[in-house]
């Protein structure tokens, strides 16, 4: 939306807020990321503003306000698949009516492209350890629970493909 409160979760540098904040003047944004390095940097952007938040934070201890827009970029694949649906929950009972969660993720259930996705994560985590990671490691989420969940929860539910070399997915979940 182009104002209300927006979450970013794993806001890495803050390139998203900073982009939302700079399209429109009636967001207010906060980001989070559980790399403390990362949100320095956020917070130390020239173009940070007071509707521009940045907290250092594991997303399964963030305790939620209540939100127009929920974003989750490429965070999901670093939890487990019980932590993925908790997050994606709570996601959901935080979100206010007529909110939307915007997941951008890699579909396991893509089997082909999703082997893709797996060797650009090795690169992003092992190789050039520009990610990290928990002990538990890596574990991509399956479209199908998140179609499921949003059908449980009452949801609609959209998704387009990101990439057409991996298994990048948009989900797009709307609150009615």
């Amino acid at each position: 939306p182009m104002q209300g409160k927006i979450l970013d979760i794993g806001c890495g540098y803050g390139f998203m807020p900073y982009m939302l904040a700079f399209t429109s003047s009636q967001r207010e944004i906060t980001g989070i990321d559980y790399d403390e390095d990362k949100i320095d940097t956020a917070n130390h952007c020239f173009s940070k503003t007071d509707k521009i938040n940045f907290v250092h934070s594991d997303v399964m201890g963030f305790d939620f306000e209540k939100y127009d827009a929920i974003i989750m970029a490429d965070i999901l694949h670093y939890l487990q698949p019980a932590e993925q649906e908790q997050v994606i929950e709570k996601c959901i009972s935080n979100l206010n009516a007529g909110g939307i969660i915007i997941i951008r993720d890699g579909d396991s259930d893509k089997t082909d492209l999703h082997e893709k996705t797996k060797l650009t994560e090795i690169f992003s985590t092992r190789i050039l350890n520009f990610n990290k990671t928990k002990e538990t490691g890596l574990s991509f989420l399956s479209g199908n629970m998140i179609r499921n969940l949003a059908a449980e929860k009452n949801m609609s539910c959209r998704e387009m493909a990101d990439s057409k070399l991996t298994s990048n997915t948009i989900f797009i979940m709307k609150k009615v």
